[in-house]
């Protein structure tokens, strides 16, 4: 996933956890405050009915404060009368072992109220309670007559129902909000940061676009003088320090290849005029010496400073000269170079036999004794010729592999063996100058280094 993607998801999950902490903390406070409305309600009640029913019981005392039984039954069927139950409670007295209830109120709260699932009554307590008609709350008080003794207890109870249904319909409807907000959110919040990271995205393109064999470019410092800003600053100060570096190996290897040649050139004329088997040693060794440092050279200047020549090359005429320089060398009869195609490609012939030499040099002498190569051409698509050098060793490790073209990997870095690891630098080098293609593909029953190059074309 992009990392405005990254960016988008992550933030819709932080909004989304917001709206639904938000959406819960308001359903739980309407839910607070609808039950705190109806202990209003009931509180309120109970105290119009306690003050109705201790005017009625008053009125109805005997000698000494006292109300008989029947007396105050009646004083609390007056006391009902007056304070009915209403449209969202139901209000209740017992006395003297009776539970009278007023008419009216909530119809299943009535019901049950009434009949002989009714809660008990616990005076000085309001109470929510689950029950057949649905969550209730209750509150029960205790009416006193004159005498101070406990003439009766009035009970008022309200459904919670209307209450958590405000609270739920809140919900759905926050629900809903932050939905919508989240999807428009979204989208505005896509268009945004996709706007806000445009810089890191020109950033990467131009980044991508900086190759090794020019590294004068640099990418784009937005205006926004912020991280983006300081991040593009960084890159190119670094691309600066790379491209310091470049001209200052390049100068090295100059002075080095110009302070070699003269001393060699002396060398090499001075043993022209020996003809002992030492002079010929000595001018193997210098010949070795200049064709590393001329391999030095090619790979510092890359592939636009490479001196090649790009001509028509006839494939015969290639690999009889490759066949000419196979034979020369010690391990010939371990080479085969078959018989190329009557075609003709696009390259530099010179540097072509100088590529596959190499590569028949690296497929003989790094493989075990008895290893065979074997040198073909072939038509490739889209008007390619591609030149092969296999050999049937056991292959080349996969760690290896991967840097094989990088200067100074080889597969024999130690002991009296060990080679300098320019030769497929070299040969890649080479072929990138002739703007072809070199690769080598290996496994436990061989490897093979394909070059592809253009087919000369009418």
């Amino acid at each position: 996933m992009s990392l405005t993607g990254r960016v988008v998801v992550r933030s819709l999950a932080v909004m989304a956890l917001v709206i639904g902490g938000v959406a819960a903390l308001t359903y739980e406070m309407v839910r607070v405050s609808g039950r705190t409305d109806i202990d209003a309600l009931l509180q309120d009640e109970a105290t119009q009915l306690g003050s109705a029913l201790d005017d009625q019981l008053s009125s109805a005392a005997g000698p000494g404060g006292t109300v008989s039984g029947p007396e105050a039954e009646r004083a609390a069927r007056q006391a009902l009368a007056l304070r009915p139950s209403g449209a969202r409670h139901v209000s209740l007295v017992t006395v003297n072992g009776a539970r009278l209830q007023s008419t009216g109120g909530p119809s299943r709260v009535a019901t049950l109220m009434y009949g002989r699932d009714a809660p008990p009554t616990e005076p000085g307590t309001i109470r929510s309670l689950d029950t057949a008609a649905g969550p209730l709350r209750v509150l029960d008080a205790t009416v006193l007559d004159e005498a101070g003794t406990g003439a009766a207890t009035v009970t008022v109870a309200a459904p919670l129902a209307p209450a958590t249904d405000t609270a739920a319909t809140v919900l759905r409807g926050a629900a809903v909000a932050g939905a919508v907000a989240l999807t428009g959110g979204g989208l505005v919040l896509w268009l945004v940061v996709r706007r806000t990271l445009r810089p890191v995205r020109d950033v990467s393109a131009a980044a991508k676009a900086i190759s090794p064999a020019d590294l004068t470019s640099r990418v784009p410092v937005p205006a926004t003088e912020d991280e983006i800003a300081e991040l593009a600053t960084e890159l190119n100060q670094m691309l600066a320090r790379i491209e310091q570096g470049d001209i200052s190996r390049r100068r090295y290897l100059a002075a080095i290849s110009h302070e070699v040649r003269t001393p060699l050139a002396v060398a090499e004329g001075h043993l022209e005029l020996l003809g002992t088997a030492d002079a010929a040693i000595v001018r193997h060794e210098l010949d070795r010496l200049r064709r590393v440092l001329e391999d030095l050279t090619a790979i510092v200047r890359g592939r636009d400073e490479i001196d090649v020549r790009r001509e028509l090359v006839f494939l015969p005429d290639l690999f009889s000269a490759v066949q000419a320089r196979s034979d020369a060398l010690p391990h010939a009869a371990a080479v085969t170079v078959e018989p190329p195609p009557p075609d003709v490609l696009l390259g530099d012939q010179i540097r072509l036999e100088q590529c596959l030499a190499n590569l028949i040099a690296n497929a003989v002498e790094h493989n075990p004794p008895g290893t065979r190569a074997r040198v073909s051409a072939r038509g490739g698509d889209d008007d390619t010729i591609v030149l092969t050098v296999a050999d049937d060793g056991p292959g080349i490790d996969p760690e290896v592999l991967a840097d094989l073209f990088e200067p100074f990997a080889t597969t024999r870095a130690t002991g009296s063996s060990r080679t300098s690891g320019l030769g497929l630098a070299v040969v890649r080098a080479l072929v990138d100058a002739q703007h072809g293609q070199v690769r080598i593909d290996s496994g436990p029953t061989g490897t093979t280094a394909t070059i592809t190059l253009p087919r000369a074309t009418p």
